[in-house]
């Protein structure tokens, strides 16, 4: 871990920087990748009823344009789930963040949730895919059944319990490398956490507040 709490790892030959922002750097590719960021849930939830705080849609976009001026990447990779519902202002948001960023090319690869009309995704600098195979990974929204190449993917919203000697214990989210799979943490700050059972020879990542910690 370095002073600005990332983690490089290497993942099928190639140096990827694991993020305490929930994120993924890949800096031969100067390519930022995330999954599961989930816009709209927080009007989702008021229109049910649910109370939520006034400004919790900008937290998401907020540390997005912070990532983008950090690492300024030449692409953005979302692994699914960009949006959590129907169109509404975070998606006005999300498209006013893209026309600020022209020369950043940005990837939706589909997931579950994005179910807003193909018109609505017709950004000059935004392409939308099913699946996005390369030589070494396959990059989806769901984990695939027996990739060939590592598969980096999300839906999951990967998280671990850790649990103290007095009964205490706390849930956080991870970064989670089995053989086949590299899952990345759910981006969004409204989503929820996946309890993984660990794996034989995997590895887990957690993410603490400020940096990356092997488990």
């Amino acid at each position: 871990m370095n002073e600005e709490g990332y983690i490089e790892i290497l993942l099928s030959g190639e140096p990827f920087y694991l993020l305490p922002h929930k994120a993924l750097y890949r800096p031969l590719q100067r390519q930022l990748i995330l999954s599961d960021v989930h816009l709209g849930k927080a009007t989702h939830f008021r229109k049910m009823g649910i109370a939520m705080p006034a400004q919790s849609h900008l937290k998401d976009l907020d540390l997005l344009h912070y990532l983008l001026n950090r690492w300024q990447p030449q692409s953005v990779l979302i692994l699914g789930d960009l949006f959590h519902s129907r169109y509404n202002r975070e998606w006005l948001w999300f498209k006013s963040l893209l026309m600020q960023y022209p020369q950043v090319s940005f990837i939706l690869v589909q997931g579950n949730h994005d179910v807003l009309h193909d018109s609505a995704y017709e950004l000059p600098n935004l392409m939308k895919l099913d699946v996005l195979e390369e030589e070494r990974f396959i990059f989806s929204h769901h984990p695939l059944p027996d990739p060939v190449q590592l598969n980096l993917c999300g839906h999951v919203h990967p998280g671990i319990r850790l649990s103290g000697s007095a009964r205490q214990s706390i849930s956080l989210p991870c970064f989670y490398h089995s053989q086949t799979h590299f899952i990345l943490p759910a981006f969004g700050n409204l989503t929820g956490l996946y309890l993984l059972d660990r794996e034989e020879g995997s590895s887990c990542y957690l993410v603490m507040q400020n940096s990356v910690v092997k488990l």
